[in-house]
């Protein structure tokens, strides 16, 4: 017998392009997955689904609808776009919430004292995210030329990579203010030219 198009996607489980919604009470909450996928690679929520996968199906259709409205216009600076679609799945509804990788990024959405905060998807879960991978996510769609012109702290930057067998890149914890320190350069000339060259080596592997 032929499965349900959502049976598929249940049987992947949450992962970084996917997170289960049993139901939308906190809109704030809701915002923070929608900016995390928006700021990441895109995914999806599936709302009436517990953590395990199972369909609960919607409350209120109409006021889930609103949450994910207002969650992605109001709370997400900027806004995040998404697409919707309902499935019937066993005489219960679930929602499906398409969030595409966002070329407006980052997207801000409140944290839990309601500072305007960076999220990114990691694994399965949504973290606030680093210094280094907001400047990173700025610098990324800021549409401003990387210059390869290097500065003699930056070279100091470069030589210090070289010398510790360093990568370049934003998924390590860098120790940024040591780093600057032992370079005699700024922390944040230091986390901007950091996230300079892993844009580079991304563009150029070679480099």
């Amino acid at each position: 017998m032929r499965k349900h198009p959502l049976d598929l996607l249940l049987e992947q489980g949450e992962h970084i392009h996917q997170d289960f919604k049993y139901f939308l009470s906190d809109t704030r909450k809701i915002s923070r997955s929608l900016a995390a996928f928006a700021n990441t690679e895109g995914g999806r929520l599936l709302i009436g689904v517990k953590d395990n996968g199972k369909v609960v199906g919607l409350k209120n259709r109409d006021e889930e609808r609103y949450v994910i409205e207002a969650a992605a216009s109001v709370f997400c600076k900027p806004a995040v776009e998404y697409t919707e679609q309902f499935w019937d799945y066993n005489g219960k509804t679930v929602l499906e919430i398409d969030i595409p990788k966002s070329d407006d990024a980052p997207h801000t959405a409140p944290d839990e004292a309601g500072r305007a905060t960076v999220y990114i998807r990691v694994a399965d879960e949504n973290k606030a995210a680093s210094r280094l991978e907001e400047e990173y996510l700025r610098m990324k769609h800021s549409g401003a030329q990387i210059s390869l012109t290097v500065t003699p702290p930056e070279q100091r930057v470069l030589d210090y990579f070289r010398t510790n067998g360093l990568e370049f890149g934003i998924k390590r914890d860098y120790d940024i203010k040591r780093i600057a320190r032992e370079c005699i350069i700024t922390p944040e000339q230091c986390l901007k030219f950091i996230c300079k060259m892993a844009l580079l080596e991304e563009e150029q592997p070679s480099i």
